[in-house]
Order: C-alpha cells, then structure tokens, then sequence
C-alpha cells in the first residue's frame, strides 16, 4: 500500500469535509434569512406586540411606512442611542405583525441618499433626525425630531447654558416615550419603562385608521378671543393650534353669535381669553354641545378690571360651569412672596399639583417637578354640586402664601388679606369635569376644562417652557381620550450603570482577548505536536 497516497487522499477528504460543511451552513443560513419568524423567549415577552396592538392593527386602511432619518452612530447622546435601539426591536415587531396592510420600515441617511430616490420623493422627505410614520394617502405623522444642538449660548444671560444630552433628555422625557424615571448612583435619570408600543400604534391608528367625521377644533371669535392664527409671542396661541394639528385635527374659527347649531364635525371647542360676554344663544349652543353631543370645551379665562362685566359673571359662563361643578370667581390671585416669580421672565410660577388624588393631566408634570409660567390668574375650583353624573377635579394651584382678592379693582397696592371676603390660598387655577354612567364608569361624552389664565397658553410659554407644554398637551390628551385609548402597559427596562475610565475600558478589552488568544495558541501547539509525531 502506498502511504502517501493514503495520506493525501486523507486530506482531501479532510477537504472535501470541510468545503461541504461550510456550503451546509451557508444554504442553511440563507434559507433562515429568508424566513419571516421571530422568536421571543424573554420572561416576558418583551419583544412581542400584545393582543390589544394587534387587534387594532387591522382597522388599518391603507400600508404604513415608518421613515428613520435619524443616524446610528456615537455622536448621539447615549439616551436617544437608547431610544432608536428600543425602536428599532420594536419596528421590527410591527414590520411583521399580521395587518391586511404592509407597515414598512425604512433607515434612510438623507446626506447620502439619493435625491431621485422613488421614497424620498414620494413623501418629499428632506429633513435629517426624525421618525416619520406616513401614508401613500399623504397623511404623515413625526413621533419624535431630535434637535442635533449643542447647549444654549453661555453668553446669553437669560438663558441657562445646556448640554446636549440635558436638551436630548428633556425632549424625550416631554415625548412621553419613557415613563418612571429613576435616579442611578450617579445621579443621572433614567427610565424603567418604554411606552413605544402604544405611542407607535396611536399614531399609526392615527394617520392609517378610518378618519372620524367630528376631527375639528373650533376657537370661537367675536369676544375679543385669542386667535389660533396669531404669531404674536406674548397674545397668541399659533403654538397650540399646532400641537392640535399634531394629532391630525384640523383648526378653524366659529362665531356662535351668526350660527344656530355647531358644526356637525366639532369635537373641540376652545375658548381662550375673551374679553366680551357670551349671549344666552351662543351658551345654549355650547351647553348643548357638551352636555348632549359628546362635545370636548376648554375655557381658558383672564381675569377681568371692567366693572360692567360684573352682572353676567365669568363672561356669561357661570351657570355652564355651576352644571358641571366647577366655579370660576372673579377674582385675582396675588402673592406676595417674589421666590415664586420667575427672575428672568417676571411670570409667576406655578408648581403645587393636587395630593389627594391623581389626574392624568398632571401625573407627568408632578412625577418631573415642572413648573407653569403665567401672568396674572382667577381662581378655579370645584362648586358645591350634588349632581353624581360629573366626576369633577382641581388639578393645579397657587403657592400656600397666595390668595385671591374679591373686588381687586378697587383695592390698595399692597393689598391687605381680608378674611371675610378673599379666598386662602393655595387657590386652585386649573379644574376638570367628565360626565359618567350610572355605573360610575368614564363614558365618551362631554368633558370641561376651566383654566384661570389664558396666558398659560401663548406661543412664548409653550415654546420657551417644558411645563407649560406638557400641560397642554396632556389636557388635549384627556380631552380626546387618548390616554385611555388603549391598555397597553409598559415594557419594563432593566437599569444598568456601567463607570470606567479609559484605562479601565482598555484593561477590559485585553482581558475579554486573553481566553480567545489562549485557545488560539493551545490550539496551534496540537496542530504543531501531531505533525510532530
């Protein structure tokens, strides 16, 4: 027999083995790659959409792309690195959920994509560092834009410098992506709870869902009202008529004193700062609408110098509000004490949130200790009422050293308390009232918001303010239901806090290599020792 024949057909078998092998795996790995199944054994199933998202998904009526222009590298602040690995486990999810329409997930880098590309110029898509979900309809819908800023000027004196990742936390602790956010033993927030899963589904419902007839918000005009239209920072509200427009209701204008009914597609009225009565025609209208065609209303009132207004008190609203349990006096709320004014800004500061009881409008902004700016504010709280179909509540106060004056026209500057006649403080600013069932559930009719400041709600606080912002949108929110939506719970995070230097990084990375270096060169002293023998 001829040995070396036998050994070099040995290996060529050896060969052969291994070229098979390897041709074995990668038919089995394209075959893998070209299934559509994800398996998720988490405890809890974290990476899974619950029965409820998927239930809704199939009111979809047409397919859903999900644009990311926002891009994946490690200049980003850690937190929005974070919030883009969460999403992107979750779009996954959604790209693959059952739908009789598609949901398509696409990660485009606008400086290198190519302009004649057939997506980009479907949905004209030129902005970097959003998270687009849109329609081939043309509804579109941005759950989250990151704004790539480096801090505020240092040498702006009315503005406190900010890092970037300060500014990226704030803006996706006011997206209301993550919830429960805890302290680590560095000091520094972080979340223990991811809302994508409902928030993505919302807006997807959203812009894909079958559209409701009653999608409009109406200002009312004629009494010397705010305008939604108006750009002016210190008296108009073109700010909140955008955050409206951001949940895909249209805004219009309506003077109840030249129409006999409200339009067929109101479901929001909003009443912001007038400065003339309501007519009894124009609060049949309104008390109508509430009371029995499911209407939302949001009266935001200024207090008031003129002393004609005094026979038709709260501008002719009283007895709407008394119906619903809510009183709004005309008063003026004063306090002496100058640590709850602003110090740059003058505004007074608002940061009492009720203790009793919890309201979804004010959860948040109690949970992140925010603050909301206004000038000056009437009381707002809850009438004697024992009418058991309206579930009422004050949800946001003045300090404990306020008070509110009864004919504070005629008063002296400083006022002296009168104890007899002026209300103690902390005065409640901000009251809620919903209709329910006889079985003391939450129905789908009216719902009243009463505010004793338009001013809250200008485009400069909205825009210069977090406080003011996230109250806003919450009483949208509450208003429209859209927090009782759906019942999906949060997915819970797990907090890990990692602290080295970059000796240290370097000393890990070496002692991770040792065991895979170690093997190699036991592995090459066998291959040398059998050649050997």
């Amino acid at each position: 027999m001829d040995f070396k024949e036998a050994k070099r057909n040995k290996k060529i078998d050896i060969w052969v083995s291994i070229i098979l092998l390897i041709s074995l795996l990668l038919c089995v790995n394209f075959l893998i790659s070209n299934i559509k199944l994800n398996l998720d054994i988490t405890k809890d199933s974290r990476y899974s959409l619950s029965p409820e998202t998927i239930s809704r998904l199939s009111k979809i009526i047409t397919p859903v792309d999900i644009v990311i222009t926002i891009p994946e590298n490690n200049e980003l602040p850690k937190i929005v690195q974070k919030l883009i690995l969460d999403f992107n486990l979750l779009f996954t999810s959604f790209e693959n959920a059952k739908s009789k329409y598609p949901i398509r997930i696409h990660r485009i880098n606008i400086d290198t994509a190519i302009p004649s590309s057939e997506l980009i110029q479907r949905y004209q898509i030129t902005e970097r560092n959003q998270i687009i979900i849109m329609t081939p309809t043309g509804a579109k819908k941005v759950i989250y834009k990151y704004r790539d800023v480096d801090g505020t000027n240092v040498l702006d004196s009315s503005n406190i410098f900010r890092s970037k990742d300060s500014l990226a936390r704030e803006s996706i602790w006011e997206s209301g992506f993550y919830k429960n956010w805890k302290e680590t033993n560095n000091g520094i927030l972080e979340p223990s709870e991811f809302r994508g899963e409902q928030i993505i589904l919302n807006s997807i419902l959203d812009v894909a869902a079958r559209k409701e007839k009653r999608n409009t918000a109406y200002f009312t005009r004629g009494h010397g009202e705010g305008s939604p239209s108006d750009i002016n920072p210190h008296n108009g509200f073109s700010e909140m008529r955008s955050l409206i427009e951001d949940k895909n209701i249209k805004v219009s204008s309506l003077d109840l004193s030249t129409t006999s009914t409200i339009p067929d597609d109101a479901k929001l009225i909003i009443i912001t700062g007038p400065k003339g009565t309501f007519q009894d025609k124009e609060i049949s209208l309104l008390r109508d609408f509430i009371n029995l065609e499911k209407g939302r209303l949001l009266v935001a009132l200024d207090p008031i110098e003129e002393i004609s207004m005094i026979d038709r008190p709260a501008f002719g609203l009283r007895g709407v509000f008394k119906e619903w349990g809510i009183r709004c006096h005309d008063m003026l709320i004063h306090d002496p004490d100058q640590n709850n004014f602003d110090i740059f800004t003058g505004d007074y500061s608002l940061k009492t949130y009720a203790k009793d009881q919890s309201h979804k409008i004010t959860d948040k902004l109690k949970e992140g200790r925010f603050s909301i700016l206004s000038t000056r504010m009437r009381p707002v709280e809850l009438a004697s009422n024992d009418n058991i179909n309206f579930i009422t509540q004050e949800v946001l106060y003045s300090s404990k050293s306020s008070w509110a004056l009864s004919s504070w026209t005629n008063r002296k500057s400083p006022p002296i308390k009168n104890d007899i006649l002026d209300m103690e403080g902390p005065v409640p600013v901000v009251a809620t009232s919903e209709y329910k069932n006889n079985h003391n559930e939450y129905s789908s009719r009216g719902k009243l918001v009463v505010v004793g400041s338009s001013k809250i709600f200008t485009n400069r606080r909205l825009k210069e303010n977090s406080g003011n912002r996230i109250l806003c949108k919450n009483i949208f929110n509450w208003m429209l239901d859209e927090t009782n939506l759906l019942d999906i719970k949060p997915q819970k995070l797990n907090l890990y806090s990692l602290n080295m230097n970059e000796n240290e990084f370097t000393k890990l990375l070496y002692s991770l290599g040792i065991i895979p270096l170690c093997i190699a060169i036991l592995g090459a002293f066998v291959s040398w020792l059998r050649k050997e023998l």
